[in-house]
């Protein structure tokens, strides 16, 4: 939780010279992957010039960035380590802006962090927007996070708002054996040599949360 405030508290304009946005800061759920475990998910404003300047302020001018010394310190007594993965939107991923827009929020984010064969993601990425999208929002999923990893060519993420109603929803049909899901997973497999979902919690506040405590 401390870690979780502190994610939210980041100041964007002094420590990443307006480089990036928070999309929001997660608790991993219990029984569904590695706890505790914290996961953020940072827009990065300006597309590849944005992360240029990104880099400059963040990793080559480290030593000489008083905020982000400050913010780095408290966060080293909060976690313990961690993963990065740059990555992609690809077509039909909303940006920070679409979300607000659009009001999506979930008090349950699925994520998807899924390989692939090598240089299929964009293939499969378009098939879920084309394919799976229409099928989880009649389950009452909103799409949040449609990305490529980049600096690799065999990583897919994708993120999605729900709440326990439209889990359960979903959970049932998979159950019942419904035919349009039978037929993604098996369309899926075209693409993917493995997948695992895991489910997530938005901190109170942030833009996806509708305000649940934790």
């Amino acid at each position: 939780m401390r870690y979780m405030e502190h994610a939210v508290a980041f100041d964007c304009d002094a420590a990443a010279g307006r480089g990036l946005e928070l999309l929001g800061t997660f608790y991993t759920m219990g029984a569904t992957g590695r706890w505790p475990q914290v996961l953020n998910i940072w827009e990065c404003v300006g597309g590849r010039s944005g992360w240029r300047k990104l880099m400059e302020s963040t990793s080559l001018a480290r030593t000489t960035n008083p905020a982000l010394n400050a913010w780095w310190k408290t966060a080293l007594e909060v976690r313990s380590g961690g993963v990065d993965r740059l990555m992609g939107a690809v077509a039909g991923c909303p940006a920070i802006d679409d979300l607000r827009r659009d009001k999506v929020t979930g008090s349950v984010l699925v994520h998807e962090l899924s390989e692939c064969r090598p240089g299929a993601a964009p293939d499969y990425l378009a098939a879920v927007r084309e394919e799976l999208l229409p099928i989880l929002e009649d389950h009452g999923h909103a799409l949040v996070g449609l990305y490529e990893v980049l600096m690799t060519d065999t990583e897919v993420v994708t993120v999605w708002a729900t709440d326990p109603v439209g889990h359960e929803s979903l959970g049932r049909a998979i159950d019942a054996g419904d035919d349009r899901i039978s037929a993604w997973r098996h369309r899926s497999r075209e693409f993917l040599t493995h997948w695992r979902e895991e489910l997530m919690t938005p901190y109170p506040g942030t833009l996806l949360s509708r305000g649940d405590p934790l």
